[in-house]
């Protein structure tokens, strides 16, 4: 199992560029990883329609990055990774990450 977040923007992310430790990471057709001890931060980009705790947030949504956290027993250092990348994409993009539950938040909004 794995934990799944996702940052909306209304520009296409660049990608490793705006990634913590943005040298590490592994680039896979589409999708980046950065591997740490025993779990794996992967992001995805992709253009979507976004959903309305997103829209309520930013109506003009249209970019995502699918970021997830696997496995979801990660460590402590694995759950930071996650909210480093989740935060760090939100803020540079000045886009909306969504929680677990479904809520939409900006990049200094929400907990982990």
């Amino acid at each position: 199992m794995s934990m799944d977040l996702a940052v909306w923007s209304e520009r296409p992310f660049e990608l490793p560029r705006q990634l913590p430790k943005a040298d590490s990471w592994k680039c896979y057709g589409k999708e980046f990883a950065f591997e740490g001890d025993g779990w794996q931060v992967t992001v995805l980009c992709a253009i979507d329609t976004a959903d309305v705790s997103v829209v309520s947030k930013l109506p003009t949504a249209k970019h995502v990055a699918y970021v997830t956290l696997e496995p979801i027993g990660a460590d402590a250092p694995g759950y930071t990774m996650l909210e480093n990348v989740v935060r760090g994409l939100s803020r540079q993009a000045g886009g909306v990450w969504v929680d677990p539950s479904g809520q939409g938040h900006l990049h200094d909004e929400g907990t982990f």
